[in-house]
């Protein structure tokens, strides 16, 4: 029955994706819940390896959006998304979608167990991360003037 649902939910999003523009279509996509699906989300630790997204440099500024993506085709266990923007008196909120579009969650500078300017997480699934395109949202939650970050 859950296969039946999420293929649905895929189908779904599948219809709407092909009647929407690319960027309509990035800042629209819904939250599904991932509390269903495998993967764990654990804060990373700083000798965990980096794989996940090559490092891009941005800025952001209150209220916008920028969507940043990799694409993940070889067999892992585990991916690192590190979302740095070391200045604590800025806040960034971080959404993880796979390459289904399920939203993995919504995350704040204390997801990783610190107030840092940084989300630095591990996404695992034992059984492989699903391959394809890992889309990450940076949402400029509370920002002053313009803020650089890296990811």
């Amino acid at each position: 029955m859950k296969t039946i649902v999420i293929g649905l939910i895929v189908f779904l999003l599948c219809i709407s994706v092909a009647s929407a523009n690319a960027s309509e279509t990035l800042d629209e996509l819904p939250l599904i819940s991932a509390e269903n699906l495998e993967y764990k989300i654990v804060p990373a630790n700083s000798t965990d390896g980096d794989v996940g997204i090559k490092t891009i440099y941005s800025t952001i500024k209150q209220g916008e959006t920028n969507w940043h993506s990799v694409t993940i085709s070889s067999y892992y266990t585990y991916i690192t998304v590190d979302l740095n923007w070391g200045d604590t008196s800025d806040s960034l909120k971080l959404y993880i979608y796979d390459p289904s579009y399920n939203c993995l969650g919504s995350f704040y500078d204390s997801a990783d167990g610190s107030i840092d300017g940084r989300i630095h997480l591990n996404i695992i699934d034992y059984d492989g991360i699903e391959k394809g395109t890992w889309r990450y949202r940076v949402y400029g939650y509370s920002v002053s003037g313009t803020e650089d970050y890296s990811i």
